[in-house]
């Protein structure tokens, strides 16, 4: 039997990988590993020997995660058991319903036991692994204890000459040697168990985390309206970056505790048989020890919960800062110490560094118990036993095998007994973090039985409408709920008590074919019609059922980060008829041409890179190509120009266009096609206060026809509709399209590539069209910079000091050692010599005294290193990154995902926080510990001193091949972790999107497969990690082997003459094992802080990044001395544009081209244009978010050369047609510059200047908090002044409705307001600002035209001694301007009075007025 087992394992660990067939297999690497190769990671050898070549790449690390690892597989496992668990739970809950009297409380599911059941068939192995672990671990103290038995018979056989032939026997050369040999095969066994028990931890882990990724994920596609709310983005995104990933190595903490019970057991039975009842006495100090631990699990899970809450805090704030950056900067409220953004989340920060301080405090409390409780327990231990511990209570004989090898068993102990901290700490993390999960896994859901649905359009019966509603109560708080909070198209309602209905009593039925508008003022639930349509809101009464697959287009346009044509096609196979057909009907078609890369130039994230009215149109784009059945469409005309507006409804979706014969619901705020719709839905205060055809309403003589007679302009487009459709047609031809967005919120710039004149189409088709940057991945070693950062953050002082203390602890450490063996070998000379030995009360007091140092010592140390220094760095590091990043250019956050900036945030400054100054402490700690043992070993057995190179060198050679491996491994996961991020929270923005559609499957196998590649770089650096184990458990193996055959030979005169003194060689061997086990630590510890380091490293790119201009201004300088006279602020309003030229970043074409023109002081100015013109560039540059060209701010603040790469810079040549030439070459272009009342704006600090300049974007943002706190971030001003700006802005009634009025809390992203209020509200927050200059970009695209016909009014009126920059695409908005402004590819075309312009007939003002039916 033993020979076919031998036989077995023989053929089993046979090198593989040399057929063919082996050689072409696609499995994992492990996985085609032959069993040897497995437990030494032999297999991982090829990798890390290149690493020591070359940076690893991604395809270098690929195909390492098992199958059984992938995230289909191991969700399917956890939904199984959760999903059981879910149904016992609501059949219980049931149950206790028809109880009368409840006697206990119905119990809520457990993730974390669940979690626990779908392991548990890998739990015997864990277990099995574990113990094994353990009695391989002591083995080599086990034979300590025959082998200085074996040196005690050696120098008692020298002494007595008289020795029988059975002592002999005991100190054979070959029994020395035996017991040698028995020892390192104990420490080769622990090696392999060590491996292989902690990676069989690591795959579980990786398992569950992956698991619970994929179930958070889906789940935020399953929440309802109210729990979308109470689970904000920065919770949901904080529930995957830290609290799935405490999953990666929790199976390791929670078998831990199996092997620390087990540890201390057989521990403590080894000393039982040295030390006999004494060891009680040891028990019963680790028992008493016990109370401060169960007081620390207590403590440390209150602050982990705390922590946890303050940083999800911290998370929201930092995302909804970092979404809205552009509305920060524009008004100022970045500025340094005042910043109300930053003052909030650093106010948090303080917050959740405040918890670590007290984790920091109680942490050198319980030092007590897991830096000084060995000492502690020697010290009783020891104690008793000299006093009372021989037989009879006599006192005990303490013999150097007695005292070593109990010390080594005491130090071994030290080991479980620390782990405690780590054991308790994670084991507390990992509850905390699975309850937070559980407690999102358990939110309500969206109730998809509202909605009777039915995908196939075939199976509706004649003339059975495809969209019903009989009777619908519709809200966005779940009813009788209390619940005050909405959705994103919600009007402001009021909710003291209980929710109110945004919908009341809807009945509607659309027929297939049908085209219905719906109209009505802002707030009144247009929106929510939609949404109510599609199961957005809670119904509590009525009917709903649709038939047939739903198109959905949201008044907030969602773009992907993807190519234009994968934002279209939207996971569906190319059909490239069907795709230019739909391109041309969204009148993308000229747009494309433009493009550097085609339909293939990469959108960035939120469409950063597209204007307002091309995301809408690529919005369109993609409901057309789902080729769905009914469309529902929330306000798309609002985002595009007149001529634009035209071309969708003759070639998309108006009567005769693309989607004719299609189910149409088109929510609309204009009015001049609903003559040419089937029927009109007029919303009012929730209900259909109209409905019926254009004429019936008409007729009626109510609303609909007073709104009509008062803004129609009707029969100007009817007398011109044919002349319309050509101009409209010509103007898509000729349109341009912006290559690169300066920010989400402009909506017809041209970011990147005004097309150069001469250009052709396939130079311009030349490049890759990347528009966001591949996040960088260092190469080479850690910048020592880095690790002076983290020192000099944590104050030099702090580092001198926890170093002395270091050496302070360990040197206390150390000479208890040595006491004991003085002690010793003054006793047996004592003894010799028959003089009165030591007496036995000075040893313990001596001994006692270093204890208490050395506890002391250790207080200091856990409190200053992480109450003191570790808090220190983490604040500095913070607020040093946050406060770079409030003030980098525009530009990063152009190229720069939120996400990708959020990981950052968040799990790298988690690392920074929790392990970094852990494993500097370890580190330290064990390098002088080495330091400590090694000048102990190589005093009392000086072979060691000849060995120590070769051994040195050895462990050189091994950390060296392991930190360019794991430096590679490490980075390549911190790098996969960014796409998860950024994904989730582009799928949290248009989950309604994703719901309407059915995309969910879609979504859910795109976040597998990032999820995989992130988990397969988390494996990779696992291997890394178990090589390096494997190799420093050899050396140190062969370190105890070398120092104990030195004393075996050398006692038995192999070699020399000298007689081994027997508390020598223990301590000697002692510290040989301590040495070992610290040499491996040290390497461990080292390698992991410098990987760790890593996040520092990240951290401190961010911090040393290039900023914006300074905010103050120079008062050396010109606008200094402007300011100094009073010629600033501007008194006048005045603006000059001195052949002005710019772009977006340096290496891309100008956006504005030498603009030339002068706004007198109080004009109003309206500036039009098609697409791409350069409109908002030109606000853009009046803010100066994008500097002159070639100007020494605009290379200043280029950041470009801190990537590997800038895909977006393409190859135009020099020598492309026109005067002006190339942009991108062409570095000796003046890019001028813009006066405000004669002061070059260039010269002011950017405070300076926005401060005194007030504009209204055209996408409205609103920030979580207080309506006053959105109105007035700095509580400058009285209550009676907002409130005379809300009514100024129409919304003083509807804000005075609300509970708390100006104290109402505004939800995330100010989803309880609809759009147009949110509108309103920017125009009340514009109002406040008292600048001689206003900006208005399409302020009011998204409101009904009576309200904007308000909104005019009071424009003229507040604001008529100021001027105005207006850009429009309601050419009505700007008629009555005192100058019109008219731009094309970045050049002034037109500049004059619109009553001279609209008398040119060849004016391109007067084609566009024409197409608007205004003249």
């Amino acid at each position: 039997m033993v020979g076919l087992l031998l036989l077995g394992f023989i053929i089993e660990a046979w090198p593989r990988g040399s057929t063919k067939v082996q050689k072409g297999s696609t499995d994992p690497i492990y996985e085609k590993a032959n069993l040897f190769s497995q437990v030494t990671y032999y297999f991982y050898q090829p990798i890390v020997s290149l690493s020591v070549k070359r940076p690893l790449t991604m395809e270098d690390i690929a195909n390492q995660l098992p199958s059984s690892n992938l995230t289909k597989n191991c969700y399917a496992d956890l939904d199984y058991f959760w999903t059981r668990v879910l149904q016992k739970a609501s059949a219980k809950k049931a149950a206790a319903k028809w109880k009368i009297w409840r006697t206990e409380k119905t119990p809520t599911p457990s993730l974390f036991w669940t979690i626990i059941r779908v392991h548990l068939a890998h739990a015997p192995a864990l277990v099995a692994l574990r113990l094994f672990r353990v009695f391989a671990t002591y083995a080599e103290p086990a034979l300590l204890i025959p082998l200085l038995a074996f040196f005690q018979d050696v120098q008692r056989e020298s002494l007595d000459t008289s020795s029988d032939s059975n002592i002999s026997d005991k100190t054979s050369l070959s029994y020395g040697l035996f017991l040698v040999a028995a020892m390192f095969l104990a420490g080769l066994a622990n090696t392999i168990l060590i491996v292989v028990s902690r990676q069989y931890c690591i795959m579980r882990g990786i398992e569950t985390r992956s698991a619970l990724m994929a179930m958070i994920y889906r789940k935020s596609l399953r929440l309802s309206p109210g729990a979308r709310q109470k689970s904000t983005t920065g919770a949901i995104t904080n529930h995957m970056s830290v609290d799935a990933d405490t999953w990666s190595d929790g199976a390791i903490f929670l078998t831990m505790w199996i092997a620390i019970v087990a540890e201390i057991a057989v521990g403590l039975w080894l000393l039982y048989g040295l030390l006999g009842w004494s060891v009680w006495v040891g028990l019963f100090s680790i028992v008493a020890l016990t109370p401060l631990q169960t007081w620390r699990v207590n403590v440390f899970r209150k602050l982990q919960s705390e922590k946890s809450a303050h940083m999800d805090e911290r998370i929201r704030l930092t995302t909804e800062s970092l979404s809205a950056i552009k509305i920060v900067k524009l008004y100022t409220w970045l500025v340094l110490g005042e910043s109300p953004f930053l003052q909030k989340i650093l106010a948090v920060r303080d917050l959740e560094l405040g918890v670590l301080r007290r984790k920091g405090i109680v942490s050198a409390v319980m030092s007590i118990v897991f830096s000084s409780s060995t000492i502690i327990i020697c010290l009783t231990t020891l104690s008793v036993f000299a006093r009372w511990g021989g037989p009879d209570s006599t006192p005990g004989e303490l013999t150097p095998q007695v005292v070593f090898v109990s010390m080594t068993l005491f130090a071994m102990l030290r080991r479980p007994i620390s782990n405690l901290t780590d054991a308790t700490a994670s084991t507390i993390s990992l509850l905390v973090s699975t309850k937070r999960i559980e407690s999102f896994l358990l939110e309500e859901e969206i109730d998809m039985g509202a909605i009777d649905r039915e995908n196939d359009v075939l199976r509706a019966e004649p003339g059975e409408p495809l969209v019903l509603i009989r009777d619908g109560t519709f809200s966005w708080a779940k009813p009788n709920s209390g619940d005050d909070s909405a959705d994103e198209t919600q009007g402001l309602l009021s909710m003291p008590e209980e929710s109110v209905a945004t919908l009341q009593h809807i009945s509607l039925s659309i027929h297939r074919g049908t085209l219905v508008t719906v109209v009505g003022r802002v707030g009144q639930g247009k929106s929510s019609l939609l949404s109510a349509i599609i199961g957005e809101m809670y119904k509590s009464q009525g009917y709903v059922k649709t038939i047939g697959r739903i198109a959905y287009v949201p008044q907030q346009a969602w773009i992907l980060n993807a190519t234009l044509r994968e934002n279209i096609l939207f996971g569906k196979e190319f059909d490239e008829e069907r795709y230019h057909r739909i391109v041309y009907a969204c009148g993308l078609e000229p747009d494309i041409e433009m493009l550097p890369a085609g339909d293939m130039t990469e959108i960035g994230e939120r469409g950063i890179n597209l204007s307002g009215g091309q995301k809408q149109r690529v919005s369109l784009a993609r409901a057309a190509y789902d080729d769905a059945d009914i469309y529902l469409m929330d306000d798309p005309l609002s985002a595009v120009d007149a001529h634009v507006d035209r071309h969708l409804w003759t070639n998309l979706f108006g009567p005769q266009g693309l989607l004719q014969g299609k189910t149409r619901v088109l929510v609309t705020h204009g009015i001049h096609h609903l003559h040419e719709v089937d029927r009109v839905v007029l919303m009012k205060d929730g209900q259909i206060a109209e409905d019926g055809s254009y004429d019936e309403l008409m007729g009626t003589k109510q609303t609909f026809y007073q709104l009509i007679k008062e803004y129609s302009v009707i029969h100007k487009t009817q007398e011109n509709e044919t002349v319309i459709v050509e101009d409209a047609l010509e103007s898509i031809t000729n349109d341009s399209w912006p290559d690169r967005r300066r920010n989400e919120t402009q909506r017809d710039e041209n970011i990147g590539s005004t097309p150069v004149a001469g250009k052709s189409k396939a130079e311009k088709k030349d490049t890759d069209g990347k528009l966001i940057t591949v996040e960088r991945i260092d190469v080479g070693d850690l910048d020592k910079s880095v690790v002076s950062a983290y020192l000099s953050a944590s104050s030099y002082k702090n580092v001198v000091l926890v170093i002395a203390l270091h050496i302070l602890s360990q040197a206390s450490m150390v000479s208890t050692n040595l006491w004991l063996k003085y002690w010793i070998t003054s006793n047996e000379q004592a003894n010799k010599d028959k003089e009165n030995p030591l007496s036995l009360n000075m040893f313990l007091f001596i001994f006692a005294m270093l204890t208490l140092v050395h506890v002391v010592v250790c207080i200091f140390l856990f409190w200053i290193s992480f109450a003191v220094a570790a808090i220190r760095a983490s604040k500095y590091l913070h607020q040093s990154m946050m406060t770079r990043i409030m003030r980098l250019p525009a530009a990063f956050f152009d190229t720069t995902p939120v996400g990708r900036i959020i990981n950052r945030v968040s799990s790298d400054m988690a690392s920074i926080d929790d392990r970094v100054a852990w494993k500097l402490f370890e580190t330290t700690r064990r390098a002088i510990s080495v330091i400590a043992s090694l000048a102990v070993v190589a005093f009392t057995a000086p072979i060691f001193l000849l060995a120590s190179p070769f051994i040195f060198y050895a462990y050189h050679i091994i950390q060296k091949y392991y930190l360019h491996a794991s430096r590679s491994c490490k980075r390549a996961f911190q790098v996969t972790r960014s796409p998860i991020f950024q994904h989730f929270q582009e799928t949290l923005g248009g989950v309604s999107t994703i719901r309407a559609m059915g995309l969910q499957d879609r979504f859910i196998q795109d976040n597998a497969a990032k999820s995989d590649c992130h988990a397969n770089a988390f494996v990779a650096f696992g291997f890394t990690i178990r090589w390096v184990e494997v190799q420093t458990q050899l050396a140190s193996c062969v370190v105890v082997l070398i120092t104990s055959l030195w004393f075996v030979l050398t006692a038995t005169r192999t070699i020399g003459d000298t007689v081994v003194d027997a508390a020598t060689a223990g301590l000697a061997l002692s510290f040989a094992m301590n040495i070992s086990d610290s040499l491996i630590w040290f390497t461990r510890s080292y390698c992991d802080l410098y990987t760790h380091f890593i996040c520092v490293e990240r951290v401190q790119e961010i911090s040393e990044m290039k900023t914006e201009a300074p905010l103050e201004t120079d008062p050396d300088s010109s606008a200094g001395r402007a300011i100094q006279r009073g010629q600033w602020p501007p008194q006048q309003g005045a603006i000059e544009f001195m052949n002005y030229s710019t772009r977006y970043r340096e290496g891309l074409d100008l956006v504005l081209r030498h603009l030339t023109f002068k706004v007198s002081a109080g004009e109003k100015i309206g500036i039009v244009g098609r697409t791409g013109a350069g409109k908002s560039s030109l606000t853009l540059a009046l803010f100066r978010m994008i500097e002159a060209a070639n100007s020494h701010w605009a290379k200043a603040m280029d950041n470009s050369e801190r990537s590997q790469a800038d895909p977006n810079k393409t190859n135009i040549d020099s020598a492309s047609g026109g005067s002006e030439g190339s942009d991108i070459d062409d570095e000796s272009i003046d890019g001028g510059r813009i006066e405000i009342d004669g002061v070059d704006i260039s010269k002011l600090g950017l405070r300076d200047l926005r401060e005194h300049l007030t504009i209204i974007p055209q996408e409205p943002i609103l920030f979580a908090g207080s309506i006053r706190e959105n109105l007035d971030p700095f509580q400058e001003l009285e209550d009676a002044v907002l409130w005379e700006a809300l009514e100024r802005s129409h919304l003083k009634a509807c804000v005075s409705s609300l509970a708390g009025g100006l104290s109402f809390q505004v939800s995330q992203n100010g989803e309880n307001f609809s759009v147009g209020q949110r509108s309103l509200i920017c125009l009340a927050r514009a109002l406040l600002r008292k600048s001689k200059i206003l900006v208005l970009d399409e302020a009011t695209s998204a409101v009904d035209v009576e309200t904007d016909e308000l909104i005019q009014q009071t424009i003229r009126t507040e604001f008529r001694d100021r001027t105005i920059l207006t850009i429009a695409h309601r050419i009505k908005t700007v008629m009555d301007s005192d100058k019109i402004l008219v731009l094309d590819q970045g050049k002034v075309i037109e500049y004059d009075s619109p009553k001279v312009l609209v008398q040119n007939e060849k004016s391109m003002f007067y084609r566009l007025a024409k197409q608007a039916g205004e003249i």
